[in-house]
């Protein structure tokens, strides 16, 4: 990897260690002009990742109310505000949160950048293995009319293997 890095995909560092792909992602994140949003490791479930977005205010209602909004409104809103803001969501080692919320979370980034072709918001992640989490993706993304779900996946992910 070198300075012209150019986040054009979502990124997974997979293999080794967890030391090293923490310098991987040092790296990386180095040559990154992104604004960077880290995600703390103790996040291990969907209910947590909305509660950070939330106080983070990673959303914009796109109309107001003097009633709080719930969760799942807090979730559309964030996916509108994903494809609307150029930042890096930087989660790691990703093995350690529920397969649901990492399946929903990723479904949710592909599938946005699929749909947005130049979409701003990317993911980094570290995690130990890939395999599990790239065969369920390639089972719940969306297909598009030119390409199969496999497809999608592929052309969304970029894969740092140790």
């Amino acid at each position: 990897m070198d300075k012209n890095f150019t986040f054009q995909k979502h990124i997974l560092i997979v293999g080794k260690t967890e030391m090293e792909r923490q310098k991987s992602l040092a790296h990386i994140l180095k040559y990154s002009n992104l604004e960077c949003i880290r995600f703390p490791t103790s996040m291990k479930s969907f209910s947590d990742y909305l509660n950070i977005i939330q106080s983070k205010k990673l959303f914009f209602p796109f109309y107001e109310t003097k009633r709080k909004y719930n969760l799942n409104r807090i979730l559309d809103f964030h996916i509108d505000w994903i494809s609307d803001n150029n930042c890096l969501f930087v989660f790691k080692e990703f093995q350690k949160v529920e397969d649901k919320f990492s399946l929903e979370i990723m479904r949710i980034m592909i599938n946005n950048l699929e749909a947005n072709d130049k979409s701003a918001t990317k993911i980094i992640m570290t995690l130990e293995d890939e395999t599990e989490l790239i065969n369920n993706l390639n089972e719940i993304v969306n297909e598009t009319k030119y390409k199969t779900k496999v497809q999608v996946v592929e052309s969304n992910l970029q894969i740092v293997a140790l």
